[in-house]
């Protein structure tokens, strides 16, 4: 059964986070010696690149919303998916995208997070 404390873990560390002026939260959920692998890139990025990328994020993609749709965990490892909508500034569109998660925690944080990125650019808003 998953609890409501990590529901708002998840929603917290990726939405939260993550949002314009939070940044500051991230080292609450992210360890210092955080791995990313970004599969929909095929790249690997630490959390101070994580971090240094994310001005560009918020400039490329504006009014996001997130919703978390599913979650499962087990021992060390939250698994969920989340459904995303912003305006693409680079497209001039809203877009849709489709976001897989794993994280593997270690005393409390993310030590090692996957994602995965699917891009819907056929909004019609």
């Amino acid at each position: 059964m998953i609890s409501r404390d990590t529901n708002k873990f998840t929603f917290d560390s990726f939405v939260t986070a993550f949002a314009p002026g939070n940044e500051y939260m991230i080292d609450e959920y992210f360890d210092s010696e955080l791995i990313l692998f970004n599969h929909s890139v095929s790249k690997k990025f630490d959390l101070n690149t994580l971090k240094s990328r994310l001005p560009n994020v918020h400039k490329k993609y504006q009014n996001i919303t997130s919703e978390i749709k599913d979650v499962i965990v087990e021992n060390d490892r939250i698994a969920f998916h989340v459904e995303q909508n912003a305006f693409s500034v680079l497209d001039n569109k809203y877009i849709t995208l489709d976001v897989m998660n794993l994280y593997k925690l270690s005393n409390g944080k993310v030590k090692e997070w996957h994602i995965w990125e699917n891009f819907n650019q056929d909004r019609q808003d």
